[in-house]
């Protein structure tokens, strides 16, 4: 057998090849590192059956060095410590004679990335040559696409290629998509920005408030994933993955895609957990730094529609890597449809008070979402907020020594969930908070789909605050989705929050869509998970970032 690995090393291909050791032939593999830069690469693996036809088939090696997959697409693809094990997709399980099948790879090394000199095929070792090319069709491109890529933001996918729901929702100007007003990007500017996602499907991604062309988007979503420590690892968010996952392996269930602007981005890199912190404070205390850690999220919290009222589970594409002063080392990847709260319904915000009853809404989509109780859920401003504020209550603000009384501009959101994920070896925790300080709707079950704008308060003979006066100042009766209305969503707060990773067992592991049901194999509809190392603290408190998007022509919804 010879392993062939194409590197690009100066803009030149250097082909390097190695022979296995002999044994029964029956399967010739070739391994092909299609592109590399630093500390990451992608790779294409041809299977070839030259012995009798197979219905199935899983492929091992091992790696020499620090090497690592982080994403596969057209196998299911584990590793436990060097060793990798890929397993066929449901649909390319089947070789005959002489037949081939492809999959490919993002991974990530440190120090060199050798070729793999040995594979095998459902335990037997292979020393056939390569066969023909692929029967399935090509292999797609890298899902997180290498630095300098010229696909993200300049081209269209590929003609023939598979696109995901998410990604079809902004490439047909959809409601839940893409529309753009007159003067914003056009769908196809938009559609510009995508990614193959870990099955392979296009699937959009995070882009710029504003394409270079000069046209504004008019939406935003956060943080630009690739100044982060941990992008060379995750790469681009692929928008709606596990949503697809839950429509493809489920069904039989009611299901429904979050709306495009929702998907938002945050990326800290070097921030310091100090001992003792459990994030009851405003502002971080004052002590000893135990840890230092890098995050690069994307979560789902749509605050301008009234999907939240009664839907608890939202996207969340998670990972975290925390470096203690002990010298131990703690890494997360995470991908789920969390639940925030409880489903059908939600909690008041901080105006009247934080913990207050219970709001039943409406029977949540997915029908069967998870509850969750340990936290706070989802807090929303509704009705007894407008009472609070018409009635001169008054809260403690952490910038003001006395209590200050509510107005229209303290009606936000707070977004709780607490994560856990056991299995074998395994206890994962994340408690993070969402916190958007400007929305653009509020509960208002008098008004059609309960949906309350925000802004209207502001021309009331309600106290309005700063925001209502920045309102006020741009002009009567602003529209909800006017550009110069300060109601769109756009000042957040995200807190990974408490954190926690403690694993003995294998660092891959496979949970459902809600992130259950952990497993070190795959399963039908399961979501590929890692977590690495064994905290010896009991947990960890991140603290990340506020801040505020609204440049460049953002507006509700957004």
């Amino acid at each position: 057998m010879t392993v062939t690995a194409v590197v690009a090393a100066s803009g030149t291909a250097i082909a390097v090849s190695a022979n296995a050791a002999a044994a029964a032939a029956g399967c010739g593999v070739l391994y092909t590192v299609g592109s590399q830069w630093q500390g990451g690469f992608t790779a294409t693996v041809t299977v070839t059956n030259v012995g009798d036809p197979i219905s199935s088939w899983t492929l091992t090696w091992s790696y020499a060095a620090d090497q690592r997959v982080t994403q596969a697409w057209n196998a299911t693809v584990s590793q436990n410590g060097a060793a990798v094990t890929a397993r066929n997709a449901s649909y390319n399980g089947s070789i005959a004679t002489g037949a081939s099948v492809s999959f490919g790879f993002n991974g990530s090394w440190n120090g060199s990335n050798p070729v793999p000199t040995s594979f095998a095929v459902n335990g037997t070792t292979c020393t056939g040559s390569p066969g023909p090319s692929p029967t399935t069709g090509p292999t797609p491109p890298p899902t997180s696409a290498p630095p300098g890529s010229p696909t993200w933001g300049t081209a269209l996918p590929p003609a023939g290629a598979v696109t995901s729901r998410a990604y079809t929702l902004i490439a047909t100007a959809n409601e839940r998509g893409y529309q753009p007003r007159a003067g914003e990007c056009s769908v196809e500017i938009h559609a510009r920005y995508w990614m193959y996602g870990p099955d392979g499907k296009v699937y959009p991604t995070w882009h710029p408030n504003r394409d270079p062309s000069g046209c504004n988007f008019g939406h935003d979503h956060g943080d630009d994933p690739r100044p982060s420590d941990l992008y060379s690892t995750a790469g681009w968010p692929a928008f709606g993955y596990t949503s697809e996952v839950m429509l493809d392996s489920m069904p039989e269930h009611s299901h429904r895609h979050e709306d495009h602007v929702g998907h938002k981005v945050l990326t800290v890199n070097n921030v310091n957990v100090i001992q003792g912190d459990n994030g009851t404070s405003f502002f971080p205390p004052q002590g000893t730094t135990i840890a230092t850690c890098d995050v690069l999220l994307k979560f789902h919290q749509g605050t301008h529609s009234p999907d939240a009222f009664t839907n608890n589970v939202h996207e969340l594409l998670f990972n975290q890597r925390c470096s203690q002063t002990n010298g131990q080392v703690v890494e997360a990847r995470y991908n789920a449809m969390i639940p925030l709260g409880r489903a059908g319904g939600f909690s008041p915000s901080e105006c009247p008070g934080f913990g207050g009853q219970f709001i039943n809404v409406a029977p949540p989509v997915p029908a069967d979402s998870p509850s969750e109780t340990r936290s706070l859920g989802r807090l929303i401003t509704e009705p007894g907020c407008v009472q609070a504020i018409r009635e001169g209550r008054t809260h403690n603000d952490p910038l003001s020594p006395t209590p200050v009384p509510f107005t229209v501009s303290d009606m936000d959101d707070f977004w709780f969930s607490d994560v856990q994920v056991t299995g074998s070896g395994l206890t994962f925790r994340l408690a993070p908070l969402f916190y958007v300080v400007n929305p653009s709707r509020y509960y208002d079950p008098t008004k059609p789909n309960n949906l309350g704008r925000i802004v209207d308060l502001c021309y009331t003979n309600l106290a309005g605050g700063d925001y209502c006066n920045q309102a006020r100042q741009a002009g009567q009766n602003l529209a909800w989705d006017d550009p110069r209305s300060p109601f769109k969503g756009t000042l957040r707060e995200y807190r990974p929050g408490t954190f926690m990773v403690r694993n003995t067992g294998p660092t891959t592991v496979y949970t459902d869509v809600y992130g259950r049901n952990a497993s070190s194999t795959p399963f039908a509809g399961s979501i590929q998970q890692y977590f690495s190392g064994n905290q010896s603290s009991t947990q960890l408190y991140v603290r990340g970032a506020t801040r505020d998007y609204a440049a460049n022509g953002v507006h509700a919804p957004n």
